[in-house]
This record gives structure tokens, C-alpha cells and sequence, in this order.
């Protein structure tokens, strides 16, 4: 049974009061070929404002446009997905710029390595089913900071790769890069699922011009990317539940009219990184109970809409890898798997402080915590064989199942798919435990995680691709130091 927070009857209420503030306040896009889109199409245009008034059927025509599932390719075809199947997939987190050192335990400033080494972490969590850039580097010039990124994740990870956009420039280049690895333009311009990315708006209802720009240029490609609204209850939203998901729904659907006009069929997930503000300490507390009951209730909008659903569900705000990080890591990504969310974004959650500060050891408990409910989500299999009635039978009353032939058979057939294998839980007997040291589960976590880095292997970059990368990355570095006029659209 799908969790659910909203009657039919909300679902209605809640979309109409989304449709009436487009269609009365309007979205403000700060970018003039996007308005005249918008205009073309039969948007209301206030020119002084920036803002576009949507009548409904502009909603319902785009909608209809964007397709109900997407497929995510890697450069290993073992990880392609398919978003929008069924199945919750998670992503690891996002956007760090300092970490806890892995050996002096100290906080420091995020550097390219600490990227490489959180996308390797990533490559080798089985939880983690496409990969976002944990660490934003302190150590990288800003003029190379999206390529340099990009060629990280593509270099330490075989999975799918969502990579960060910033820039117009440093998204056209990350899109060179992708060529490259699809085989080139022709190849890419065909089937650009190698790549994604994923934005925000600036709430409330307002685009920035760099954000358009960049949407812009994956409806030109017909990139995917997801786009989640950053509402915060009580500040950029209404202090109502139900009031931010009106407005959120609203910014989500400025977007993906905008996208639908510009590129057609451009695939989008539709999703939420909207959460609360907590007035006393004037901090996003992403995890509060109040961001699973968003998350919910944006999964059922979503259903309605016929859309993939995207939200960070797995942020924590405590500053250290503790029992309050586990447990806001823990209830909010069960509470959005349980609902069916397409994609749990920032799941495997290895960063603290709500984005802030990543953490190694972070990381390696949230790989258990969302193996876990990835073991709920799959639920119990009913059949003839795992009834286990004739089993049972040659056990009877005199054996066990631990030296029946046919039952340890049995066991060895299914305990993989049937029990939960932990990575670093422990559950060996006390003397056993205080014979290796009494080490709790950060120590365990600190051990994993080097022994990880230290062994886990990638299979190389082609080297004429990764040359044709490194290329690019220098032709950025001449750019900012020789700049020259960057063309538009």
C-alpha cells in the first residue's frame, strides 16, 4: 500500500489553487527571449514585472508533452535506469563546500579530491543509482570549476552522471564532454541520456536569467534535468504546508511550460527541496518531519500530473555523524520511498549541516540506512518456493534449518534477495565486539571508508576520451585568461 497524505479531494483543491496564482500572480522569468516564448504561446506578459500569467491550457498542453518515464544511460550499461518504472532510486548528495577531514577528523575547505574520492564512494554503493557532485572545490578556479567537476565524476564513477551546471559557458562545455563520451555530437544530439542536471528556482515564483539560460540550453539538446522548487515554509513560502505546495507547484510548473515550448519533449522531474524554516534559529530545517509530509504530498501531485517525482528527501541539519543525523537521514527517505517517489535525491546522504560540511563517515552510514529501506521498498515475495512448505516438511519437528540438506539449499538460494546484508552494522556478541576495539559505528564507518578509496576500482575513461576532456578543461583556462564575448542563444 502507497503511503498517502492527501484525499482526492486535496489533490483537486491543491492543483486549482496552483493553476489560479499562474494564472493571477504569474512567474517571474527574467529573460527576454524566454518571455517572448511564453507570449507566443498565449502567456499573459507583464513587461514591467517579468512576469508571465499562464491560463490553464498552456499547464495541460505542456504537461502532456513531457514524457512519463526517462532513461538515465552510463558509460557502464550495467547502471542505465529507468526514472519513472516503478522502482525509487536514490541519488547521493549534493553541493558540499568543506569536509571533515577523513584523517585528522578536523573541518576543512572541500577540495577536487575530496570530489573524486566521495564520486569513487559513490561508484561503489550499491544505494547509490546515479551520482550528483557531493563536494563543490574550494581548490578550483572558477573559470574551470563546472569542467573540472565534470571530468572528476566521469573519470571515478561508471554510473550515470548528473553534473553540476552554474554557468552558461560551464554548461556547454560539461555538454562537449558528454559528447565525447556518447561517441560525438551526431551520437549525442540523438540520444543525450548520458546527462543530466537539475535546478532551482529563486523563490518566491522567480527565475533567474542565468537559470533560464541554462534550461534553455537543455530543451535545445533535449537534456534532462530535474527541477525542484526551494521553498522555504514561513520565509520564501507560506508558513502553511499546503500554501508552500501551492506555490511550489506553480514555480515547477513555470519551468516545464517554459521547457516544453523551447524543446518539446524534453525530459523533466518534476520534483521538491522545499522544506520548512525554523524561526528560531532563522535556519532551513530540512530534517523536520514537516519535509516527509511535503515530499508525500508532492509524490501525489506528481502522480496526478503523470510526472516522475525528484525530492531530497535524505538531508540532515545535525553538524556531526551522530544519532540525530541517522534518524533525520532515516524517517524522511523511508517516508518518501514508502510514497513512491521516483528518485530519492541526496538519500545516501554524506554531508552534514544541511549541505554544508561533507563527511566521509556519513556517507558510509547512509549507505546502510538506504540499503535498508531499499530492503522495505522491495517487500515480501510471495510464491510457491519462498512458502517454503516442502521445507518446512523435511525439517519437521526433530531438525533445524541449519543442517537440512534441502533447507540450507534453500537458504543459500534466497538469503541475498530475503535478509538485509548490512556493510558496517554490527552484530557480533559483546566479546567479540570489545576484542576488536569497542568500535561504534562513526570508527567502523571511518575504516570502511578508507579501505574503499584504498581498493575500490574504476574502469579507466577511454584515453582519447579523456584527452578530449582535458582539452576542453585547457581551453578554459586560455578563455578566462583571453576572454572573449560569450555568444547567447
Amino acid at each position: 500500500m502507497v503511503l498517502e497524505v492527501l484525499s482526492r479531494d486535496d489533490v483537486y483543491a491543491i492543483h486549482m489553487a496552483a493553476m489560479e496564482v499562474l494564472e493571477r500572480v504569474g512567474i517571474v522569468f527574467q529573460h527576454e527571449i524566454a518571455l517572448k516564448l511564453l507570449r507566443d504561446a498565449g502567456a499573459n506578459i507583464d513587461d514591467k514585472m517579468m512576469a508571465a500569467r499562464f491560463p490553464e491550457y498552456l499547464v495541460r498542453e505542456a504537461v502532456r508533452k513531457v514524457p512519463s518515464q526517462v532513461i538515465f544511460e552510463a558509460r557502464n550499461p550495467n547502471y542505465n535506469l529507468k526514472i519513472g518504472g516503478g522502482r525509487t532510486h536514490f541519488t547521493n548528495a549534493f553541493g558540499a563546500d568543506h569536509t571533515i577531514d577523513l584523517g585528522t577528523g578536523e573541518r576543512r575547505a572541500a577540495t577536487l579530491k575530496d570530489l573524486e574520492e566521495f564520486t569513487l564512494l559513490s561508484d561503489y554503493f550499491s544505494t547509490v543509482d546515479y551520482v550528483k557532485p557531493n563536494i563543490i572545490p574550494q581548490d578550483v578556479p572558477k573559470s574551470i570549476l563546472e569542467q573540472s567537476m565534470a571530468l572528476a565524476q566521469f573519470k571515478y564513477t561508471e554510473k550515470h552522471c548528473s553534473p553540476v551546471a552554474l554557468t552558461l559557458q560551464g554548461w556547454r562545455d560539461t555538454i562537449r564532454m558528454a559528447m565525447t563520451l556518447a561517441g560525438g555530437e551526431e551520437s549525442f544530439r540523438k540520444n543525450p541520456a548520458i546527462l543530466d542536471t537539475g535546478f532551482n528556482n529563486v523563490p518566491p515564483l522567480k527565475y533567474s536569467r542565468e537559470i533560464v539560460d541554462l534550461m534553455l540550453e537543455c530543451a535545445r539538446y533535449r537534456i534532462a534535468f530535474d527541477i525542484s522548487s526551494g521553498a522555504l515554509a514561513s520565509a520564501s513560502g507560506p508558513v502553511t504546508i499546503a500554501g508552500t505546495l501551492v506555490q511550489a507547484i506553480a514555480e515547477n510548473m513555470g519551468a516545464l511550460v517554459l521547457t516544453q515550448l523551447a524543446g518539446p519533449g524534453t525530459p523533466m522531474l518534476w520534483g521538491s527541496c522545499a522544506t520548512i524554516l525554523d524561526q528560531k534559529h532563522g535556519t532551513a530545517a530540512y530534517g523536520a518531519p514537516e519535509n516527509g509530509l511535503l515530499h508525500v504530498a508532492f509524490i501525489q501531485m506528481a502522480r496526478y500530473y503523470g510526472l516522475p517525482y525528484y525530492g531530497a528527501a535524505g538531508v540532515v541539519d545535525s553538524k556531526a555523524a551522530d544519532g540525530q543525523a541517522a534518524f533525520e537521514n532515516t524517517f524522511n527517505a523511508l517516508i518518501a520511498t514508502l510514497a513512491g517517489a521516483d528518485v530519492v535525491h541526496d538519500g545516501v546522504y554524506g554531508i552534514l549541516e544541511a549541505g554544508v560540511t561533507a563527511c566521509y563517515e556519513q556517507f558510509v552510514i547512509s549507505h546502510d540506512i538506504c540499503s535498508a529501506i531499499k530492503r522495505i521498498a522491495r517487500g515480501i515475495k510471495v510464491d510457491t518456493d519462498t512458502l517454503a512448505v516442502d521445507i518446512i516438511k523435511a525439517v519437521g519437528h526433530q531438525k533445524n534449518f541449519l543442517t537440512e540438506l534441502s533447507a540450507v539449499k534453500h537458504t543459500r538460494c534466497h538469503i541475498q534477495e530475503e535478509h538485509w546484508q548490512p556493510l558496517i552494522v554490527d552484530r557480533t556478541p559483546r566479546a567479540d565486539w570489545e576484542e576488536k576495539g569497542c568500535k561504534d559505528v562513526v570508527k567502523r564507518a571511518r575504516e570502511k571508508a578508507k579501505e574503499i578509496i584504498a581498493t575500490h576500482k574504476v574502469q579507466p575513461l577511454d584515453k582519447d576520451v579523456e584527452a578530449e576532456m582535458n582539452k576542453i578543461v585547457k581551453e578554459a583556462i586560455t578563455r578566462a585568461t583571453y576572454p572573449g564575448p560569450l555568444s547567447g542563444h
